[in-house]
């Protein structure tokens, strides 16, 4: 095939016109750094290498974008490269983000894990759930929820102070409230220990205390 022509496109892309028909993109440094030139001829072997070495370094290229703006695990470097990558070149360049040291799992798990339970206030199960979906395995996500400082309840008696503390007035309220905390992850027993704890700092918030609750 006649190279006739190469385009420049946004994106640091060309546009490769073979035999006077626009015909694939690739991105400019593959281009450049190949031995083609607009006037050349490739074959089609040599046209699917070439294809094939950019998408590899367009998706290198873009893992380390992504990693520069925050930490990631392997699985969910691997989903996002997929929406640009083939699925095997999106694995084999996440797989390399790791053999380099600029991905750690494990590393990552514990400092997610960590933030989730201090500014979100999650309990281990919805820690547990978030960590999987953002592609850490079972095994390690399990490591990392069981190892956050506290306990449950008490992240529930947090999350009672700074936004239910005035839902927690009547039997209704309260049954909503906890409800609610159900709804976040909490278990049972982790509402009523939180509840408790807040009922006695603050007794002011409990209006009916002497009114039993169902």
């Amino acid at each position: 095939m006649f190279i006739t022509e190469v385009r420049p496109r946004r994106g640091r892309q060309v546009l490769l016109v073979l035999d006077g028909e626009p015909a694939v993109t690739v991105d400019s440094r593959t281009f450049d750094e190949s031995p083609y030139r607009a006037g050349g001829v490739i074959d089609d072997d040599q046209l699917r290498e070439l294809l094939d070495r950019s998408e590899k370094n367009r998706a290198r290229e873009k893992a380390l974008y992504l990693l520069s703006m925050r930490d990631h695990s392997r699985g969910e470097l691997e989903r996002k490269l997929r929406r640009t990558a083939g699925e095997q070149t999106a694995a084999e360049t996440a797989a390399r983000m790791e053999e380099i040291g600029l991905v750690n799992d494990e590393a990552y798990a514990a400092r997610l894990a960590e933030e989730l339970a201090a500014r979100r206030f999650y309990p281990r199960r919805r820690i547990l759930q978030e960590l999987q979906e953002k592609g850490v395995s079972r095994v390690q996500a399990e490591a990392a929820a069981e190892a956050v400082d506290g306990e449950d309840w008490e992240r529930a008696a947090q999350l009672l102070r700074r936004k239910y503390a005035h839902r927690l007035r009547t039997p209704d309220d309260r049954r909503r409230t906890m409800a609610a905390l159900g709804r976040y992850g909490f278990g049972g027993d982790a509402v009523r220990r939180a509840l408790d704890a807040v009922r006695g700092e603050e007794p002011d918030w409990f209006a009916d205390e002497d009114t039993p609750e169902e």
